[in-house]
């Protein structure tokens, strides 16, 4: 799907896309299925990289906050909320190449023994 991570650390985690025709959706905007996939695979890779477990996500939210139909490219910026026993809470944010926050999302990721 184009979605590359670029860093992940103690802090955060970090992914880029690129915008192509096969992540728009007919009205030419960033589907928003795209924009989910994104959000939850910054959270699943914070979690498997810093708490060294094999994790699935539980829940997710997501609030889409403007139009992406200009946007050239994507950033996804994961962080965690609260960690602990076998639920993790994580934030989402994601920005378009010009800086503007498109989407936010909530994800709880469950913690596999």
């Amino acid at each position: 799907n184009g979605i590359r991570i670029v860093s992940v650390d103690e802090e955060k985690s970090v992914l880029e896309a690129a915008v192509t025709d096969a992540s728009r959706n007919v009205w030419g905007g960033v589907h928003g299925g795209f924009l989910y996939a994104m959000a939850d695979t910054a959270a699943g890779a914070f979690a498997r990289i810093n708490y060294s477990q094999h994790n699935v996500t539980l829940n997710g939210s997501i609030n889409y906050l403007r139009s992406t139909v200009q946007s050239k490219a994507l950033t996804a910026v994961g962080r965690p909320v609260r960690v602990g026993g076998h639920i993790g809470f994580f934030e989402v944010n994601i920005t378009d190449d010009t800086g503007a926050l498109v989407a936010c999302a909530q994800m709880n990721m469950y913690f596999l023994d």
